[in-house]
């Protein structure tokens, strides 16, 4: 039997989905599943999007331009004048969501074994972009205790390589909600041009900021004008993750032209929803800014309920709609497989992603869970409840913590 390639094999079941067979089986059987474990938004997708696809005036969907249609990187370049960040229309590149555009940013910048330094927890899928586009990904370790900030510009320093080539970072982040400071993004921008490294700047949840905050775009750092490539993305700020539209920006016109290459190799991203999101796109921002007092009251919810759990200290959530804790459990995988297949609290259970998916690093993240707020802070609240009672009714629990309950 032929065996299958290297690359192959160091990509990773997906921590977000891989317990989907469990769930569907436990609603088989009459559970119902609050699902915790996806950012998939539970609100509608706005009606301005969905007139505008039915509206289109198309007698045939032809190819798309590679680089993306010019009424859509139009309407990104307003999307992005609208935070005050410059970009002209040539200098974005449409593409099936952020995920495309954060493998061909890898590949460009960093592809054939080179390194790409990334704080983690981090987005689990980053693992499985970087394996695709052959980068090491070398890990800067956060955590809980610091609310997932790195702090000094020494660690920074630190990881870097002759081999390493760029910075990733997702602000605000999933999965752990951070926010990073302003000296924070200080570090990253003096390290890059210390060291002559791109910073890729994943904004895909730029709205998402709590308690009056704001995030603060890499691009106003003007020593980082030919370094910075921004990733953006319309599936969470319109809840539209089924569109599959993102883009990426950047003044580098090296990394442009060379993008491009990949862009054409995969011929175009699909017309019709380019075209669906240029009306959002150009004013969508207010709608976006309503979700996020909606999240910030699941964000509440969440944490209330993660303090009221004994044995837990939870991080209060920044931004994005996510967070990272650590529960009192020797193996929040194993956890997650016995809620699903073993425990109900009247009649519900809830599907957790566990934390060790989102590390660089094998043995870290066994203790903790990434939770998504995707649904009202009432249902949120009762998902918290339900996690109180599986905490307390588990095999598996830290002795100390059941010694001490």
């Amino acid at each position: 039997m032929p065996s299958l390639s290297p690359k192959s094999a160091r990509l990773q079941q997906s921590p977000i989905r891989k317990l989907a067979p469990l769930a569907r089986a436990a609603e088989a059987r009459g559970t119902d599943v609050i699902y915790l474990n996806i950012g998939q938004p539970d609100m509608p997708t706005p009606p301005e999007m969905i007139a505008e696809l039915h509206g289109l005036a198309l007698n045939r969907l032809a190819y798309a331009p590679s680089e993306g249609l010019l009424q859509s990187r139009e309407a990104w370049s307003a999307f992005f004048a609208s935070w005050g960040i410059d970009f002209s229309p040539d200098e974005i590149l449409v593409t099936a969501g952020a995920s495309e555009a954060i493998t061909f940013a890898l590949s460009v910048v960093a592809g054939g074994g080179d390194e790409v330094l990334v704080f983690e927890p981090c987005y689990t899928n980053y693992l499985s972009f970087a394996a695709q586009a052959d980068v090491k990904m070398v890990p800067i370790t956060l955590k809980v205790e610091d609310g997932y900030h790195f702090g000094d510009i020494d660690r920074l320093r630190s990881c870097i390589t002759p081999k390493t080539r760029a910075i990733l970072l997702c602000n605000p982040s999933n999965p752990t909600g951070t926010v990073y400071t302003e000296a924070e993004l200080e570090a990253v921008a003096r390290v890059a041009v210390e060291r002559d490294l791109f910073v890729i700047c994943d904004e895909v949840y730029r709205e998402f900021v709590f308690d009056s905050g704001r995030v603060r775009s890499f691009t106003r750092f003007a020593d980082l004008a030919q370094r910075i490539i921004v990733v953006d993305s319309v599936s969470k700020r319109f809840n539209a993750c089924g569109v599959r539209i993102g883009c990426m920006a950047t003044k580098n016109r090296e990394v442009l032209d060379v993008t491009l290459r990949f862009c054409q190799a995969r011929l175009s991203v699909a017309t019709a929803e380019q075209l669906m999101v240029v009306p959002m796109l150009a004013n969508g921002r207010p709608y976006s800014e309503r979700l996020c007092v909606e999240y910030q009251a699941r964000r509440d919810a969440v944490f209330a309920g993660l303090a009221a759990i004994h044995g837990v200290k939870p991080h209060r959530s920044e931004g994005s709609f996510y967070t990272m804790t650590r529960l009192p459990i020797e193996s929040c995988e194993d956890f997650a497989v016995w809620l699903l297949r073993d425990f109900t609290h009247d009649g519900e259970t809830i599907c957790l992603a566990p934390g060790a998916g989102f590390y660089v690093t094998p043995g870290l993240g066994i203790d903790e869970v990434r939770i998504a707020f995707m649904y009202d802070a009432a249902t949120m609240t009762r998902a918290m409840k339900i996690l109180d009672a599986a905490v307390g009714a588990y095999p598996g629990r830290l002795a100390a913590v059941a010694a001490s309950s």
